[in-house]
């Protein structure tokens, strides 16, 4: 699964809050593949991939920014 990877909870909470609101689903999570990229990061591990582009999108739109992407087992 792919997980958007933010600077901070609160970031990641925004997100979530602005996700949901479009019915994307998504998990509050800090594993390792995030602390990794990010060592205090947080991550929203997203539940259907194939929206991914449209997460990242409307979270830009939203002045929202996101460290990065990675892949989750």
């Amino acid at each position: 699964q792919m997980t958007l990877v933010f600077t901070s909870v609160t970031y990641a909470i925004k997100a979530q809050r602005l996700l949901a609101a479009r019915y994307i689903h998504t998990a509050l999570t800090r594993s390792a593949a995030v602390t990794a990229l990010r060592g205090c990061g947080y991550g929203l591990r997203l539940s259907d991939d194939s929206r991914l582009a449209e997460a990242v999108e409307l979270l830009k739109s939203n002045g929202v920014s996101i460290v990065g992407t990675v892949k989750e087992p």
